[in-house]
């Protein structure tokens, strides 16, 4: 399907539930057993910032999409999403979750 339809591959990524645990990263490298010096999926750490007075974390998951759409072909519920502690990251069509996204802090990766 064509990404402007709607109904390319999506990660979300949660930004108020993201704890930056790299579990995601760890599972994407477990998964697939790429060597590392390669990046499929890298969280990116961000300095702590203060938000209408309350300390906020902030990281940001850096997927390579064209990976993950291998990925959710094989199986829609892979690793990196499973086993997320936290339950930030959700993986779908543009248009599941672009809905999952409304009213949240989030970001959406689409491939």
């Amino acid at each position: 399907m064509k990404r402007t339809d709607g109904g390319g591959i999506a990660l979300l990524l949660d930004l108020d539930d993201c704890t930056g645990c790299f579990g995601c990263e760890a599972a994407c490298r477990e998964t697939h057993r790429y060597p590392y010096d390669e990046d499929w999926m890298r969280v990116e750490r961000r300095k702590p910032f203060v938000v209408d007075g309350e300390l906020r974390q902030y990281h940001l998951v850096a997927p390579v999409l064209d990976k993950c759409r291998a990925c959710y072909d094989a199986d829609p519920n892979p690793l990196c999403v499973t086993g997320c502690p936290a339950g930030a990251l959700k993986i779908g069509t543009l248009s599941e979750m672009a809905k999952e996204a409304e009213g949240r802090h989030c970001t959406i990766f689409t491939a």
